[in-house]
């Protein structure tokens, strides 16, 4: 049997059955987390880009998260991915090395619109489509991540097309076609990491998932073997020796990974790469109760794999910033946070924030072989003005683990923060209230009016601040 097939029979199979209640609580907390996202970037430039170039904005139906346009299906899961990872703000997924949501939800959502869908229906879909983007990262990763593939992207396709797939209701055949499909249109590279690219790579995989799942639904064709061929994905992505082809259906669902490893919430809206040395920064200074005017330099050492994409010590421009360990620990230092505030024209431009950046090395950890599953291993020395050294090493940052989660007041402030820039407050929490009841929906198109901005409140006005600072709530 091709590795399709015995992928699309899985997908066929799972059941509401196999949603525990812990699969079914993460998947309603990534949700939020996913749409909360959207509409803190649904104003980004990559997205008023994208609706102002010609085939990509077609009217239709389905509804554009924090925007009142709407837009083909099609379009609509391009333009919503696309905005819902244009912070680099959603969640993070080991298998992946990347963010497993945002390509899928947005797919999911603007097929929806166009049908009637139950809130319980699309959370199985959902966990279908995670399912399958994180078993077949098992395959290839992390080669695959070191060799410039964007996972999120080459991996996402293959989630959103699954997810799609299930939705529809294909039979296991069409679902292997999408799936084979997906191998040629995987696409992404690292190179274009902090610009508009990295973001569309996002909503272009979405776009692609659902369109190869509604092209297998009026019969179009691809191989089978498009993931063993000796030209398909595996070999032609990877190469010989690289990859795992068992790893995509070894141990199916049991746990879902959705359960176990889980789900991981970013803290901070900038590349997850620079999320340890910010925590260890954060907890230096809350332990030691030293402030910028104290710190003579500061030195981190970085895993090779997620340093290659951090390690920008001058900035082109204002997204370079998001992906520059350097300018997160210097801006951390100087504000005591991070916020989606802390990023944009004027903090880069900073003169003092400038100097700070100076006093940041980084360089790549001179034993990698000491990293956990994530490769987020980080050491930080802080060398203070007095002479002191304090230094703290860390194996991945907080909240990214089962049995250390991301505090529930965290992530819901978080979406209040987010949801602020496109709603006013009412409508903020009546969109909670629906999110986090999602399994009761009886019709998911009801979210598309919950996240419409009201008219005569002009888009895009809510503040910029995140209402909670991380590092006073964790240790």
């Amino acid at each position: 049997m091709s590795i399709s097939l015995d992928l699309a029979e899985r997908i066929v199979r799972l059941s509401q059955d196999d949603l525990t209640a812990c699969a079914v609580d993460n998947a309603k907390t990534v949700i939020l987390d996913t749409v909360g996202c959207a509409l803190a970037g649904a104003d980004e430039p990559v997205v008023r880009t994208l609706l102002r170039t010609p085939g990509l904005a077609t009217p239709g139906p389905a509804s554009l998260i924090g925007r009142r346009e709407r837009l083909d299906p099609l379009c609509a899961a391009l333009v919503n991915g696309a905005a819902a990872h244009a912070l680099d703000f959603d969640d993070v997924n080991v298998a992946i090395g990347g963010h497993p949501s945002a390509p899928v939800l947005p797919a999911l959502l603007a097929l929806a619109e166009t049908r009637t869908v139950s809130g319980r229906d699309l959370l199985l879909a959902f966990v279908a489509g995670f399912e399958t983007e994180t078993r077949l990262a098992r395959c290839v990763n992390f080669h695959h991540y070191e060799k410039g593939w964007h996972p999120t992207a080459t991996m996402g396709v293959f989630g959103a097309a699954a997810a799609c797939a299930k939705l529809l209701g294909l039979r296991a055949e069409q679902v292997a076609m999408a799936l084979s499909m997906c191998g040629s249109l995987a696409s992404g590279i690292k190179a274009n990491f902090g610009t508009m690219t990295k973001p569309f790579h996002v909503g272009h995989c979405a776009r692609n998932g659902l369109m190869a799942a509604l092209l297998a639904r009026e019969g179009f064709t691809a191989n089978p073997d498009a993931f063993e061929h000796k030209q398909g994905f595996f070999l032609v992505y990877n190469g010989t020796g690289t990859f795992d082809p068992a790893a995509a259906t070894r141990d199916w669902a049991a746990p879902l990974d959705i359960v176990e490893p889980g789900i991981g919430i970013k803290l901070y809206p900038c590349c997850d790469s620079t999320h340890t040395a910010l925590d260890a920064l954060f907890t230096l200074a809350k332990r030691h109760a030293f402030t910028v005017d104290d710190v003579a330099r500061m030195d981190v050492l970085v895993h090779p794999l997620r340093l290659l994409h951090v390690d920008r010590p001058t900035l082109a421009t204002e997204l370079d910033a998001k992906f520059s360990v350097q300018y997160c620990l210097a801006r951390g230092l100087l504000d005591g946070r991070i916020g989606l505030d802390s990023f944009g024209a004027a903090p880069r431009a900073e003169p003092r924030l400038q100097e700070l950046m100076s006093r940041v090395t980084a360089a790549p950890h001179p034993d990698p072989s000491q990293a956990i599953d994530g490769n987020y291993l980080t050491e930080l020395t802080v060398t203070l003005t007095d002479g002191r050294r304090l230094h703290l090493k860390m194996d991945s940052p907080y909240g990214r683990r089962p049995e250390d989660p991301a505090p529930p007041e965290l992530i819901a402030a978080k979406f209040a923060g987010c949801a602020a820039k496109a709603l006013p407050p009412r409508a903020v929490l009546r969109l909670r209230e629906a999110l986090l009841a999602f399994e009761t929906l009886d019709d998911v198109a009801a979210l598309g009016r919950a996240w419409t901005p009201p008219q005569g409140i002009p888009m895009h006005a809510g503040a910029a601040r995140m209402p909670f600072d991380p590092a006073v709530v964790r240790p």
